[in-house]
């Protein structure tokens, strides 16, 4: 059984950012004038403005969260005018979070038409029983995948949704969360009375909305959880030195189980996997949880292949420094080329 382990490094092949380039390119596309004035979308160019102005230079999205959660943290207990500042910074933040959403919903579009990558990797290379752990955002692959018939939602994602088919071939972890993914509310409700403990307010489980269901060919699907609507956060972990892997709020930690939860599953995988092959991750040492993960879970005699592009050398040498002796590099280190030759090398009846 094969555990991929896919970073943003996978997903640029699709047209998605890369860490390093992200920020500057999410404000400019914050900043167009085609977005809808009478939306949601209409705040987006002020904001963008705001964060050039505030937190500028700005190019890579680690060092623009990072600084905007330091500002948070420090100025919790500040002056009055520092208080002021912080609950300014927090509602700006609040729209960025739901801009990447919006920025990935766009790339996707294209993104289906035009990554040749994901499809023979969702058709070409993985099968049933390996499992994909991914750090990525988008749902793109999820997409290829189940065309493929590689793929479920109603337990793929390593949660049950109630409702959707399951038993899903190939389980896909997505440890930093998913764009299509919100937490709820008080389970969406908008009016009445309920009762919710202190720290379950959000519920014990992302849902999935209609139209991310249908973009993943669920026609008229529903997820029984998602009720109305309502107000929601996005279920994603925002790139930052220090990664908070829960929601911090008036009610307490919310979201921490659910974490921990995908965290131990792909530990599982990890560590019954015979080969695990990392695509387009770079295993930075500011990503304390996921290196962890990743030099620690799989058994030292697993087969480790390696290729993310300029970080593949640096990687084999940390895993063979770990004790992992069968750590190589792949014959080609960038996501779209690997894939295009292991699709080569499938059996035609696979």
């Amino acid at each position: 059984m094969t555990t991929y382990v896919l970073g943003a490094g996978a997903s640029c092949s699709a047209g998605y950012p890369l860490a390093r380039t992200m920020a500057s390119a999410l404000l400019q596309w914050m900043k167009r004038p085609t977005h809808d004035p009478h939306s949601y979308a209409a705040r987006y160019p002020a904001t963008a403005r705001f964060f050039e102005e505030h937190f500028a230079p700005i190019e890579n999205i680690e060092d623009l969260v990072t600084s905007i959660l330091k500002l948070i943290g420090e100025y919790e207990n500040g002056n009055r005018e520092q208080r002021g500042t912080r609950t300014l910074v927090a509602n700006e933040y609040g729209v960025l979070k739901t801009a990447v959403r919006a920025w990935f919903a766009e790339i996707r579009q294209g993104a289906a038409l035009a990554s040749s990558a994901y499809q023979d990797f969702a058709r070409d290379v993985v099968a049933p029983g390996d499992c994909i752990v991914t750090f990525n955002y988008d749902v793109s692959l999820d997409r290829e995948l189940r065309r493929a018939g590689r793929f479920e939602a109603g337990d793929g994602y390593g949660f049950p949704i109630e409702g959707l088919p399951g038993e899903s071939p190939v389980k896909m972890l997505k440890l930093h969360g998913s764009t299509s993914w919100l937490a709820l509310l008080f389970g969406g409700m908008t009016s009445g009375v309920s009762s919710f403990q202190a720290g379950s307010t959000l519920g014990v489980r992302p849902v999935i909305p209609r139209n991310e269901l249908s973009f993943l060919g669920y026609a008229d699907a529903v997820d029984p959880a998602f009720g109305k609507g309502g107000a929601a956060l996005p279920v994603m972990i925002f790139p930052a030195r220090a990664k908070d892997f829960y929601f911090a709020g008036n009610t307490g930690i919310e979201y921490a189980e659910f974490w921990n939860y995908l965290w131990r599953q792909a530990y599982v995988e990890l560590q019954s996997a015979t080969r695990v092959v990392l695509c387009g991750y770079s295993l930075l040492p500011i990503d304390e949880r996921a290196r962890r993960l990743l030099l620690k879970a799989p058994g030292t005699d697993a087969e480790i292949v390696v290729a993310s592009g300029g970080d593949t050398e640096r990687i084999v040498r940390e895993y063979r420094d770990a004790g992992y002796a069968r750590a190589a590099a792949a014959e080609d280190v960038l996501f779209d080329k690997w894939v295009a030759r292991s699709s080569d090398r499938v059996p035609a009846m696979r």
